[in-house]
């Protein structure tokens, strides 16, 4: 046994294996780095504390206050203790854990943090040379960094960055033989916390040496070699097992939560049962910030290596209506009240059970995020303002908490949570009317006002809210997350507001919002191109905070843990459903649909002071969809927009993006699947989509990839340049120069795709069985798209990088007028009552 485990570099000299510790979390004291009270705007105003991208100069005033403490390294060994002392004095214990880098290289401690945390984490590692020599290491962060080389301190920063790390470098001497690597990392964390490092090694190459007990390095270099061969076909899962693709004979050991197997892979194949596997694990929060997911770690018998790969049970979902109205919202309700988040859950029992009697227990996460004013205490509020009024029981234990909670960004307190987005402005709106007309004559201890000046106060911002999105639209068009938010906030206001105008207002907006929510869906999935979404939502419709409304709604969709908005819905006594709604969810033999969204961001609400704009494409038929969104924002930086897909069913979702990063979490935005590092310019007409990305010579990852899940489709064929699928009665095609290759082994095999050629521009087809004849014949029927270094030609449709979309030589929607809504079912222009 020789007592550790060799590396190699990858082919940009990135260190791809770590010991890591961390990260660990201290409390923090903002008082003095901002003022509690008083405007909260201005260049050092408290603001900032909202906004994940212009608070990191705040941050890296921080970490001159609590800077990281020079101290002994603890020793680098695989399992050893971890001993560190924190900036504010706090002493942090822990083990050094192994880490295997996604192909992005980045060693990622990233979290959402519902209150201010500072955030402290290490990583260490070995370079081994045998002549010595000069070596440039490079080294990229999100924040403060310590870099240790041997023992000395080579590089220290104090440069914080939002979400793309700074690269820092610095030359340094290795001397024969194995010098120890550490990096101690600083962060903290104001919502999405974005923690992660990156270290390449410029010159020659360097052997990478974890140091690990009982280890054998040349049994584990085997190990590697078979772990890198190892891929889950299938991340969305239907029944409790795991198919795993391996080499043909090796055995490996696969442990999942209890599960603890060791198996011979037999055929390139092998599938685990994974007992006492549950579906979608949310946060207790009307908005899902994690995605559930379960990780199936896989490893060699004899070495310390593993692989870890995430799965997630599915919820139950259908894609056809059993039953009638009052059986779907027995189902909701049913549902929710044996659900995570409790407000919805008590709302629930209750409604079924006018007897049942208050579980205080399931109030606790609630009340605790409003005493804590952590981000999306707000949607909570709203929860306990539903109760406030449908029980009176509940009442001694919300009155206190909502009478000290802090309501606007103009109000006194230093906290971290959310004003600034669409949703959260009318969350926040509401819940001040609502609690300002409940405690009417008492006094709100953070302001001093009673709860009449709270609840106008709510009320004219609510008022020029609803205004401004009946007119306009939504920023956040269609986010099939924050637009159940939206419908949590209006279904309040419709049920609760004394006055007569904002209900009005309200109920118009909530009657237009389901009504698109209807046009942009498919079976009740809300595969429609998006301003906000996550990954998980783009890999399962199962998953979308919409499902659950859809299927009070018209009786399609599925059941997962974003329960409050759908409870809300189906507790209702004020609010009826529009009566085309039903009709509007049906699919049609053949459907386009465009929405048009125009609006004015505003400063002192949004934090950004510029018009707002989506042009959205929907083509939908019985057995596919397709949606874009049209030259949105084109070449600029993404954040978390979906800018086109295809959708054959609830997890055969087929769309490409340009991705800076590897990460899958919500803390990472954009990420490897939700959002783009630079936004592409996509054009539709009916049912093919132009699409054409920019790839700077000096990006993160160089490509673009697609989302094609192999393992959802009854076949599918390469024809180059074309990938071509069927499920069921539905085609899609994808085409890009040179064709794509799958990718057969990690976390995406049979699942994500890349581009053999430059990635630039992509085609994208739907078609079905009805129109377009067999599967074969399909294919037949497909044409070489004529790729251009800037863009593409397909069946008399071009799209270059510049220049307008033009259908047959002509630009696109010559004459045509700009309605706001306009499909077969609605023709609605601007300024419609």
């Amino acid at each position: 046994m020789s007592g550790r485990t060799t590396h190699r570099l990858d082919e940009r000299g990135t260190v791809r294996d770590w010991l890591v510790a961390g990260g660990w979390a201290e409390p923090v004291d903002l008082s003095g780095a901002l003022a509690a009270d008083g405007s909260p705007w201005g260049p050092d105003g408290r603001w900032v504390l909202t906004n994940g991208p212009d608070v990191t100069p705040l941050k890296a005033r921080l970490h001159e206050r609590w800077p990281l403490r020079d101290q002994p390294l603890p020793a680098v060994v695989e399992g050893g203790e971890v001993a560190y002392t924190g900036p504010t004095g706090a002493e942090h214990r822990g083990t050094w854990r192994r880490v295997h880098t996604a192909s992005d290289g980045l060693v990622d401690w990233s979290e959402f943090c519902f209150t201010p945390e500072l955030r402290i984490a290490a990583a260490a590692t070995a370079f081994e040379v045998d002549q010595a020599e000069w070596r440039t290491l490079k080294l990229a962060s999100t924040g403060p960094v310590q870099l240790y080389v041997g023992g000395e301190c080579v590089l220290r920063t104090g440069q914080v960055t939002y979400m793309e790390p700074a690269e820092h470098e610095v030359k340094v001497w290795l001397p024969s033989g194995v010098s120890e690597v550490v990096v101690c990392s600083w962060q903290i964390g104001f919502r999405e916390c974005r923690q992660v490092v990156r270290l390449r090694v410029g010159g020659l190459p360097v052997r990478v040496v974890v140091p690990s007990p009982g280890a054998d390095e040349l049994s584990s270099e085997f190990a590697e070699q078979v772990l890198d061969g190892v891929g889950t076909p299938r991340w969305g899962l239907i029944e409790p097992e795991v198919e795993l693709t391996a080499p043909d004979g090796v055995t490996l050991n696969v442990r999942c939560g209890h599960i603890d197997r060791t198996v011979t892979v037999d055929g390139g194949s092998v599938t685990i049962p994974l007992a006492h596997m549950t579906g979608d694990a949310g946060v207790g929060s009307a908005s899902m910030l994690t995605t559930g997911e379960h990780t199936v770690r896989v490893s060699v018998p004899g070495s310390p290596l593993f692989r870890d790969f995430p799965v997630v049970m599915l919820p139950h979902g259908r894609t056809t209506p059993v039953g009638g109205p009052e059986d779907w919202r027995r189902e909701v309700l049913e549902h929710a009240a044996q659900g995570p988040n409790g407000c919805a859950a008590e709302l629930a029992a209750l409604a079924l059970d006018p007897g049942h009697a208050l579980r205080p227990k399931a109030l606790e996460r609630s009340l605790w995020m409003i005493g804590n004013r952590a981000d999306c205490a707000d949607f909570e509020a709203l929860g306990l303002l539903h109760l406030w009024h449908r029980r009176e029981d509940v009442r001694e234990h919300v009155r206190e908490p909502l009478l000290g909670l802090k309501y606007w960004i103009d109000q006194p307190g230093l906290d971290a949570m959310c004003y600034f987005t669409e949703n959260h402005q009318v969350v926040w709106h509401t819940a001040e009317l609502l609690a300002g007309q409940a405690f009417a004559q008492d006094v709100f201890q953070n302001t001093g006002w009673s709860g009449t000046r709270h609840a106008e106060h709510g009320r004219d911002m609510a008022e020029q809210w609803l205004t401004r999105k009946l007119a306009g639209g939504y920023s956040e068009f269609d986010s099939n997350a924050y637009l159940a938010v939206d419908v949590l906030a209006l279904t309040s206001l419709v049920e609760f507001a004394d006055d007569e105008t904002i209900r009005d207002l309200a109920r118009r907006l909530l009657d237009k919002t389901l009504l698109t929510l209807a046009f942009n869906s498919w079976y009740s999935a809300h595969v429609s191109a998006h301003d906000r979404s996550y990954v998980q939502t783009q890999r399962t419709a199962r998953l979308e905070e919409t499902a659950s409304i859809m299927w009070l709604c018209w009786g399609m969709g599925a059941l997962n843990h974003a329960t409050l908005p759908a409870t809300v819905l189906a507790t209702a006594q004020r609010y009826q459903l529009p009566p085309r709604l039903a009709e509007a969810s049906r699919v049609p033999e053949e459907w386009l649909g465009k929405q048009r969204y125009r609006g004015e961001y505003r400063l002192r609400h949004d934090l950004l002071c510029r018009p707002y704009a989506s042009d959205l494409v929907v083509y939908k038929t019985p057995d596919a969809m397709l949606s874009s969104v049209q030259d949105y924002r084109s070449g600029l930086p993404g954040l978390q927009e979906h800018i086109w897909g295809a959708t054959l069913g609830p997890e055969t979702q087929i769309y490409v993006t340009h991705a800076p990063n590897d990460a899958t979490h919500s803390s990472a935005r954009p990420n490897a699947w939700a959002g783009n590092r630079i936004l592409p310019r996509v054009h539709q007409h009916r049912n093919t989509v132009l699409a054409v990305y920019r790839i700077p010579h000096d990006d993160p990852m160089g490509f673009t990839h697609g989302w094609f899940p192999l393992s959802t489709l009854d076949e599918w064929v390469p024809v180059d340049p074309w990938l071509v699928g069927r499920r069921g009665d539905g085609y899609v095609a994808l085409a890009t120069q040179g064709g794509c290759r799958v990718l057969t082994t990690g976390p995406n095999a049979y699942q994500e795709i890349r581009a053999r050629g430059a990635g630039t521009s992509w085609v994208c087809v739907v078609g079905r069985r009805a129109v377009d004849g067999s599967f074969a014949e399909f294919i037949g029927g497909l044409d070489e798209p004529e790729f251009e270094p800037d863009g593409v030609d397909y069946r008399g449709l071009s799209l270059r990088w510049t220049g307008p979309f033009t259908v047959d030589g002509r630009p696109a929607g010559l004459g045509e007028e700009p309605l706001h809504l306009d499909n077969p079912l609605c023709r609605m222009p601007f300024g419609t009552p």
